[in-house]
């Protein structure tokens, strides 16, 4: 599904000519706030539409977004997102409701943010090269809006092309929202990673896992029993620095990116093994 389909699908007819009539070239995401414009946040900046929702309208997008089964998604609104066909995740902001200390769900929605998935074959060859010898657990870490899932998304592509069975824990839909994750990929979406990991090591025999945004204990011993076994790993981590001692001793090689105006920058890639640092400067197109 592409951008225009999906603003097509879930906003008003006026509403989404007005969207439409600004260019989706480099559109990175679609922001709507309670009674302030949309907001279409680009590489190079912002735009703002001349639309206004308020809470209810949201209301309304959000139960059309989940196929008027609100109840059905609780478990992704509680845990403040959405995802459509074709791996546009939808971050959720409204009235959490708590039980026992834990969300339950969110209601009252007051914030929507549409982030529009990316494709970009070929970004990942910087990273493809630290395998001349044969893959190596590799951690990529960076601040939201760099470009980790499409750096990742585009490495998993071309290990697969290259040879590796690569098992896919896409716990939110978004990897494979463009179905374009290679030949010898295996994918599990919609449970835990800690689940997903341990069922793709069970049953798939993967040689390389795959893991998009690291959370907590749960996902690091999932890795370690999975490495303990012999399977390769990449992932990606929020963050700002080569050290994040809970995941360190996985990864031989940690890249460090960041956003420079809509392009990811692989700024840094450290080897641990030699414990040398590559300043790279090598740029991917993210928006």
């Amino acid at each position: 599904m592409t951008a225009e389909h999906t603003v097509r699908k879930y906003f008003p007819k006026e509403a989404a000519d007005k969207i439409l009539g600004h260019s989706l070239a480099g559109l990175n995401e679609i922001r709507i706030r309670a009674d302030k414009p949309v907001m279409l946040k680009y590489a190079w900046g912002e735009e703002a539409v001349d639309v206004v929702f308020g809470v209810e309208d949201i209301g309304r997008i959000i139960r059309a977004m989940a196929a008027y089964s609100v109840f059905a998604f609780n478990e992704e609104i509680r845990k403040g997102y959405i995802t459509l066909d074709g791996g546009y995740r939808v971050g959720i902001c409204g009235k959490a409701v708590v039980e026992n200390g834990c969300v339950r769900t969110i209601r009252d929605y007051t914030s929507l943010n549409i982030r529009i998935p990316r494709c970009v074959e070929g970004c990942g060859e910087k990273i493809m090269t630290l395998y001349e010898k044969g893959f190596e657990n590799t951690l990529i870490v960076s601040p939201p809006g760099c470009g980790k899932t499409t750096l990742l998304r585009d490495v998993i592509r071309q290990l697969s092309i290259k040879g590796y069975t690569v098992g896919v824990c896409d716990e939110r839909g978004e990897l494979n929202g463009l179905r374009n994750l290679g030949p010898r990929t295996d994918i599990i979406e919609g449970c835990k990673k800690s689940d997903g990991i341990s069922i793709l090591v069970r049953a798939l025999t993967p040689d390389i896992i795959a893991v998009d945004e690291l959370g907590g204990d749960e996902d690091r011993q999932a890795l370690y029993r999975a490495s303990h076994m012999g399977v390769g790993i990449i992932a990606t981590l929020h963050g700002d620095k080569k050290n994040n001692s809970e995941f360190e001793a996985l990864f031989r090689y940690v890249v460090l990116l960041e956003n420079k105006k809509g392009r990811g920058l692989i700024k840094n890639i450290y080897d641990k093994m030699c414990g040398c640092n590559y300043d790279c400067s090598e740029l991917f197109h993210i928006g």
